[in-house]
């Protein structure tokens, strides 16, 4: 899902003691050619451990989430990644500002950041404590040869009961626990509202992200599926889980995952899939790219000219070696590329630094696996009970085409125990919306429609009984 911001931001083109002068918020702006853009980091500390989300005031982006934040007492040096954006900001304590460099794709920019009082953004339906349920802290072990550990909230209705349970698992990028954008937390709603309907709700940071160890740049689909599994032998080892009654509920690049999981283990009674691929990695990237192409009033005939490199070059990802000769050729694709792009685009844009951040975001693990995903592979796998939805407006998941795909190859399986559902208007987020586009997502009050929180509850709810 927070690819949509790396979007929008390149187009616009540790210790347990820290000093408390470098706790709050911090802002700079950014000189983008003839364009400002305000950033905001808010470093704070929790458990000991430095934290911080940045803001983009001027996109409506409010509470992203950030990988790694370290400071050091000696040298007064400031780091902060979000490794999903390709985000990375270097800056030295000087009295009261921060001065040093913003790196977004390998490309530079001078930032001085003032410290400032924080701007709250608080979205209608983001849970108000104190809430009428347990809400507890957990750490989630690896016992393989990595040994990540995972940081994330259970929540249980009270304390006396057993209860059935879901795993959430979020979408693409460095996603916390609340699955935070644009100011919205879709996960601490979801949580919420099926906690308060008799769920327990197990909801964690990614790896590399918040407060879980890892290293989020390295990642895989393969990784992640391996951390959804973790989170599934913890459920079923806790008091108050009902064992036989434990789902997944998956978004976007989480509806890969959840599947993933459910095709080697019995242990996993449901899926619920929201916005999730039904057809391979490359051809989901392709649709987001033409639909982008569209969106910017690109003719046809300069589409389907684009679209044929982008394949070539996605498929040359495919069998990446990450040889110098794989890294000349996808050098010459992408310069390529840039010679075919409209004028409109061009002048939106530098070209090297253009081309080196779109060659550094390419070959990461995590985008090259995602590329090679192919859901038929593991969904005809899937024997539980399985919910998809989308939004008729979602751009970054076509609805139809993906939800077809979905009920066919768990159908091919033998599998008929599948329900699949497109509701008007709402958009990858399931947000009540009026063209889909990433750039409406913070401009919604709205995190997630009531009527998609009330299908999944009562959904769940008859497969517990």
């Amino acid at each position: 899902m927070n690819k949509a911001v790396f979007y929008i931001f390149l187009f616009l083109l540790t210790g347990n003691l820290y000093s408390q002068e470098i706790i709050g918020s911090w802002t700079g702006s950014l000189k983008i050619q003839e364009t400002s853009l305000r950033l905001v980091f808010n470093v704070s500390m929790k458990d000991s451990v430095l934290i911080s989300t940045f803001d983009s005031p001027d996109q409506g982006a409010f509470g992203l989430p950030t990988t790694r934040t370290t400071y050091s007492e000696s040298d007064k040096k400031l780091e902060i990644i979000a490794s999903g954006l390709g985000i990375f900001y270097r800056g030295i304590l000087e009295n009261d500002s921060i001065v040093g460099t913003f790196n977004q794709g390998g490309i530079p920019f001078p930032l001085t950041l003032r410290k400032t009082i924080k701007e709250v953004v608080h979205k209608p339906q983001t849970p108000i404590e104190p809430l009428p349920y347990i809400s507890e802290e957990v750490t989630i072990s690896d016992n393989s040869q990595n040994k990540v550990s995972l940081s994330g909230t259970l929540t249980l209705p009270d304390s006396t009961g057993i209860f059935p349970a879901i795993i959430l698992i979020a979408g693409s990028g460095p996603n916390d626990r609340d699955e935070t954008i644009f100011g919205h937390k879709p996960f601490y709603v979801i949580s919420d509202y099926l906690t308060r309907n008799g769920f327990a709700v197990l909801r964690y940071d990614k790896r590399g992200v918040g407060k879980s160890t890892g290293d989020y740049s390295k990642a895989t689909i393969s990784d992640f599926v391996t951390d959804a599994s973790n989170a599934l032998e913890y459920l079923k080892s806790r008091k108050g889980i009902d064992s036989s009654k434990i789902g997944m509920l998956g978004h976007s690049e989480g509806g890969i995952i959840a599947p993933m999981v459910a095709s080697k283990s019995s242990d996993v009674k449901f899926l619920v899939l929201l916005a999730a691929p039904g057809t391979k990695g490359i051809e989901i990237v392709l649709d987001q790219n033409e639909n982008s192409l569209k969106h910017q009033g690109i003719e046809p005939e300069t589409i389907n000219r684009l679209q044929l490199t982008n394949r070539e070059i996605f498929e040359s990802l495919l069998v990446w070696s990450g040889s110098e000769n794989d890294r000349t050729a996808l050098r010459d694709r992408l310069s390529y590329l840039w010679e075919q792009l409209p004028i409109l685009i061009k002048l939106k844009l530098e070209k090297e630094p253009y081309l080196r951040a779109q060659f550094n975001a390419m070959i990461t693990p995590g985008y090259r696996s995602f590329l090679a995903t192919d859901p038929k592979d593991y969904l005809s796998l899937v024997s539980c009970p399985v919910l998809a939805i989308n939004g008729e407006n979602d751009v970054q998941v076509p609805a139809l085409k993906n939800l077809e795909a979905i009920k066919h190859h768990i159908q091919k399986g033998g599998n008929y125990k599948v329900e699949t559902k497109s509701y008007p208007m709402l958009n990858h987020l399931f947000q009540e919306s009026i063209t889909g586009q990433p750039d409406e997502y913070a401009k919604i009050d709205q995190t997630i429609s009531p009527q998609v929180l009330s299908d999944i509850t009562n959904w769940v709810k008859n497969q517990t009984e």
